[in-house]
């Protein structure tokens, strides 16, 4: 793939009719992904992600896939309180 990969993506919470930032996700090329979950409960999902991977279909993309695993954090999930979003500069 040659777009651009997202650099930082944010999870966002919209429960309890309000919008919060809950966990985010950080990569730069020839490092890792980081994660840094802000609320341990609401981050949940983020923490799962990082741990088992994103689903995208019948295979998951782990962290480790770097680039491809930040756009997978961006495709559209069907969720009524979260979303990601690109946060990159």
């Amino acid at each position: 793939m040659t777009e651009q990969a997202p650099t930082r993506v944010a999870l966002y919470t919209f429960a309890q009719h309000t919008s919060r930032r809950v966990a985010e996700f950080r990569w730069e090329p020839g490092r890792a992904v980081t994660l840094d979950v802000l609320d341990p409960e609401w981050g949940a999902l983020a923490q799962d992600f990082y741990d088992n991977g994103v689903p995208t279909g019948p295979e998951r993309v782990r962290p480790d896939a770097g680039p491809e695993f930040m756009r997978a954090l961006l495709q559209r999930f069907r969720m009524s309180y979260y979303k990601f979003v690109d946060e990159s500069a």
